[in-house]
């Protein structure tokens, strides 16, 4: 049987805290990029897979901080773009590898576009040759793992601080960023324990507004690492159409934030207990959970924040599940022939 701590991603989950706490205090030019965004009459979040979840989230946060700001996919933003004279870009690409993370890339430099790009420290984007229009952020070095932890949280905490820097105190206090996602680090035994109560059932992860981010990231985490047959949803969503397929086979893990969504989430979760499903509640003690439901606490930040420590628990329940059933984590299903020969015809 595989044992968590021998994937690669493992290590990296563990490090997110001080990885998150050093980017917060290293001399990187956010202060540029916070000016950068603030002139901006919109400005477009855009990334690919996990980079889009992290897009997504500093959607939230820049709102929060009082601008235009929508996310995007690479694959929309430079298939079918609409950016225009007077906006600006946050795009999040950890390799700099990606096809269309460097069309959207591409595409602002060829139109002036001002962008903030949020890439690893060793990044294979060739930073010579971009213009000043251009400002790089670098998170952490290459993830270890395909499936990728400490780059997320790092692209979030990066975001953090630059939506901070464009309106103080606006999303909470992004120092206590490494704190929450050591607390959420602590949830590993009982995550452990989900994790063999739920060795069978297809999931369900539900999460509205900024939490929706989290719920997001889960589905990708959960169905990369250990291959279990996932799916997400706002709940609002859910409950208008899919929960006519819900079995009590299910396993629900709900996000939930100190936002006007947590009743309804609450409800819905409610619901899918009441059909006999298990539920897990990931929210802080101020959110309480429905009744027989786990609750996995988190720290206690703004709905804006809540989204980076909440990533945790998913990340720790895949490589669990993916260890129960002996899954190799860490190389995108590489091992299996068919699917590496499929794939070798696409260029990521």
């Amino acid at each position: 049987m595989t044992a968590v701590s021998d994937y690669r991603l493992y290590p990296a989950i563990r490090a997110q805290p001080s990885e998150c706490a050093k980017l917060l205090s290293s001399a990187q030019p956010f202060d540029r990029a916070a000016a950068a965004l603030s002139r901006a009459s919109r400005v477009w979040t855009v990334g690919i897979g996990t980079s889009f979840n992290a897009a997504n989230a500093a959607a939230w946060m820049l709102r929060a901080a009082g601008l235009e700001a929508r996310p995007l996919t690479s694959l929309e933003f430079a298939a079918w773009p609409t950016v225009s004279n007077g906006d600006a870009a946050l795009l999040f690409a950890h390799t700099g590898r990606k096809t269309w993370s460097g069309h959207a890339l591409a595409l602002c430099v060829e139109r002036g576009i001002p962008v903030v790009l949020i890439t690893k420290i060793e990044t294979e984007f060739d930073l010579a040759s971009l213009p000043g229009s251009v400002t790089v952020l670098h998170t952490t070095t290459q993830d270890p793992s395909s499936m990728y932890t400490i780059s997320h949280t790092t692209a979030m905490t990066a975001a953090a601080a630059i939506a901070d820097l464009v309106s103080p105190g606006s999303i909470g206090d992004t120092a206590e960023i490494p704190s929450a996602l050591a607390s959420a680090l602590a949830l590993e035994d009982e995550i452990a324990e989900l994790a063999a109560e739920w060795s069978s059932g297809d999931l369900i992860a539900l999460g509205a507004g900024p939490i929706l981010a989290a719920a997001e990231e889960a589905h990708i985490k959960i169905a990369e690492a250990s291959r279990r047959q996932i799916r997400h949803q706002e709940p609002e969503s859910f409950l208008h159409g899919p929960v006519v397929q819900l079995l009590d086979s299910n396993r629900i893990l709900s996000f939930a934030a100190n936002d006007a969504a947590a009743d309804r989430t609450r409800a819905i979760t409610r619901l899918t207990i009441d059909m006999g499903c298990s539920a897990a509640w990931v929210a802080p003690p101020s959110v309480p959970a429905p009744e027989s439901a786990r609750h996995l606490p988190l720290a206690e930040l703004s709905p804006e924040l809540l989204g980076i420590p909440a990533v945790v628990p998913a990340q720790l329940l895949a490589a669990h599940l993916a260890a129960n059933d002996n899954v190799n984590a860490d190389d995108f299903r590489t091992d299996v022939p068919e699917f590496l020969a499929a794939l070798s015809r696409l260029s990521l």
